[in-house]
């Protein structure tokens, strides 16, 4: 939900953004130091943990230079560690890149994990008992967790509020649908349902070239730089919001009238490597709606299945099998040289995938699981249904 703080507010919150950012800068320089210390000493213990530097954070506040710290929220600060320390441990674990530190001009944000309430259209949270000005667009279902405040490189000012709450699964669905993921259209289905690619970025790309030549002809550390940089930026989060928006109501309508969904498994950071179609692969974003879909589908007791990216959906003719293996790119109709039927590449590779994944095991509602059909190779992890042991947090 968008916040309109005052000026005054405004500032208390640029002490919040900034303390949290020094806070995690601060410690992530500590343990980068106390390692290559600890190699150098051959000491047993060669790594510090969330506990080590909570303990160095109370004496930190109460040192003359950074007494400043006590003056936002103590638990944004903690949080701030641990986020810190989860960082570590995913780079441990080989899930991330080592932990990098926080910039000032990007996005800012900060937690409260406790006490906060919303009443009036307002938001009350430690250090904020007056309550911060809120549009709440849709009603808070729920028990509040807690909340996430944010500014965005556009001076924007949000609030995600994590409640606690049953999410009820959708009536079973007959419906079994194979999707084709394009550029030229989003997604193409085996039931003919066909949904655009709105192409949000190349829609605007013109403006923002404006608005980057005028950044760029700026002063430095100007005035003037400051507008063209947050007029940038209002751009920039104008195509961010047009695409999620387009997205959730997409992979909302897949989820809702399918039962069960077959999706290829679409190495898109490898197609990004294509020059020449990374920016219309990066502006219609399939990662993301595999995952929404993904999500969502657990949620709502559907099952999502992925076949092998390597198999030839879109060259394989769906009547009669054929491989037509001079088929490019560019070919967006072709016509089978053996059944002399002429075919549309997404609806017949959708229409593929749909074969492909009717042939998979184990296909227990409300799961996500890996293509185990035939000529198909494992390609995915299953991911556990735990809307029966817990309810899911949004």
């Amino acid at each position: 939900m968008r916040l309109f703080p005052t000026k005054e507010q405004e500032t208390k919150l640029a002490k919040h953004f900034g303390c949290i950012r020094f806070v995690y800068n601060h410690f992530l320089d500590n343990r980068v130091k106390f390692y290559l210390s600890a190699k150098e000493k051959q000491l047993a213990k060669k790594s510090l943990n969330y506990y080590d530097d909570a303990a160095e954070l109370t004496k930190l506040k109460k040192q003359p230079e950074t007494e400043w710290l006590s003056e936002v929220n103590s638990q944004s600060l903690q949080h701030a560690l641990k986020h810190l320390d989860g960082a570590f441990n995913r780079f441990y674990r080989k899930q991330a890149k080592f932990p990098r530190f926080k910039k000032k001009n990007l996005k800012n944000s900060f937690r409260i994990p406790q006490f906060v309430r919303l009443e009036n259209n307002k938001i009350y949270f430690p250090k904020f008992k007056e309550g911060i000005k809120m549009d709440n667009h849709r009603p808070v279902e729920g028990e509040v967790e807690f909340a996430t405040i944010t500014m965005n490189a556009a001076g924007q000012y949000h609030a995600c509020i994590t409640v606690e709450k049953f999410i009820e699964k959708l009536e079973p669905a007959s419906k079994v649908v194979g999707i084709d993921l394009g550029v030229k259209e989003l997604a193409v289905c085996s039931d003919g349902t066909r949904f655009p690619n709105i192409k949000p970025f190349r829609s605007l790309e013109q403006r923002i070239r404006v608005r980057q030549k005028e950044l760029a002809r700026s002063k430095k550390d100007s005035k003037g730089r400051q507008k063209s940089r947050l007029k940038l930026a209002r751009l920039y989060n104008k195509i961010s919001n047009v695409r999620n928006d387009h997205l959730h109501k997409v992979s909302h309508q897949i989820v809702s009238e399918n039962q069960t969904i077959i999706l290829e498994d679409l190495n898109v950071k490898g197609m990004m490597a294509n020059r020449k179609l990374s920016k219309s692969i990066w502006d219609v974003s399939l990662s993301e709606l595999v995952r929404q879909i993904s999500y969502k589908a657990e949620w709502y007791g559907r099952k999502v299945l992925f076949i092998d990216r390597w198999f030839p959906s879109s060259k394989t003719c769906h009547h009669c099998g054929y491989i037509n293996e001079s088929l490019t790119l560019k070919d967006r109709e072709w016509t089978c040289p053996r059944c002399e039927r002429k075919l549309d590449r997404d609806y017949n590779a959708s229409q593929n995938i749909l074969v492909q994944g009717l042939n998979m095991k184990n296909m227990s509602v409300g799961t996500t699981e890996s293509a185990e059909c035939l000529g198909v190779s494992s390609v995915a992890k299953a991911i556990d249904n735990r809307l029966a042991r817990k309810p899911n947090r949004l």
